[in-house]
């Protein structure tokens, strides 16, 4: 195998694995803490500060998020 072979593998290896790891448990994004519904950010594994009384408000906002994001 040559030099530049093992790099583009090497590449390719931290792409895929940076693209399906995220900070979220594997329960997910939504979780029950304090009394409130909370969101985990995927980027950085903190909660967002909203509080939502409902785990339906919390998947909306998630949702509301993901759209405008794109």
């Amino acid at each position: 195998m040559n030099k530049l072979t093992k790099k583009c593998k090497e590449i390719l290896a931290l792409v895929s694995t940076k693209k399906t790891s995220g900070k979220c448990p594997p329960e997910g994004c939504i979780v029950f803490r304090n009394g409130y519904w909370r969101i985990i950010s995927n980027k950085t594994g903190k909660l967002w500060p909203a509080k939502y009384k409902t785990k339906k408000d919390a998947l909306n906002a998630l949702r509301a998020y993901q759209v405008h994001k794109k």
